[in-house]
């Protein structure tokens, strides 16, 4: 398996709007303005593409800001793959990750949990808001090289991404007191 930069755009747009909510999508130009050095849409290639992910890069962790595999890949072990491999290609001490709080009424909200904790995923005590929508999220972390950030590296990272992706978030500097207290 490896990530490959692509090209395509609007075609793994268009897929991002077919398997994600409304609410957790970034506007098509916001999101296009992103990509760069730091910003990345990688296609998944497992003898051909089988997915995607988008993160944002710092230089001492990652943060996955979408993940999906195609619907004709789906069930066939490539999410954990892709995990897997995020922590072999990237030397950094760990990834980052917004997950939805667990919603019974939304059984796939449990599902994507308890996927994330089985590949070592662990939730962090912060009251973390998701800033496109004030929607409250938790956010995960997965250790590559150490067990858990510390409050102060946490805050540094947070900032960092609301400074260099969330930018767009007319309230963001009032939503990220509202996560740091």
């Amino acid at each position: 398996m490896e990530f490959r930069e692509t090209d395509r755009f609007d075609y793994i747009y268009q897929d991002m709007r077919s398997q994600f909510p409304p609410e957790e999508l970034k506007p098509y130009e916001h999101l296009k303005n992103l990509v760069g050095n730091r910003y990345k849409i990688l296609e998944v290639i497992e003898s051909e593409p089988v997915g995607y992910i988008i993160l944002f890069e710092t230089e001492k962790f990652i943060f996955i800001d979408y993940v999906a595999i195609y619907k004709k890949f789906h069930s066939q072990g490539f999410g954990g793959k892709i995990l897997e491999r995020l922590k072999e290609t990237y030397n950094k001490n760990g990834c980052f990750l917004e997950v939805e709080k667990p919603n019974p009424q939304n059984t796939n909200t449990i599902r994507r949990i308890k996927f994330y904790e089985r590949h070592g995923a662990k939730k962090l005590d912060f009251n973390y808001i998701y800033p496109a929508s004030g929607l409250p999220m938790d956010l995960y972390y997965i250790p590559y090289t150490e067990e858990s950030p510390s409050k102060e590296e946490i805050r540094e990272f947070i900032g960092s991404l609301f400074e260099h992706v969330h930018y767009d978030i007319k309230d963001n500097k009032i939503i990220l007191e509202k996560i740091f207290g």
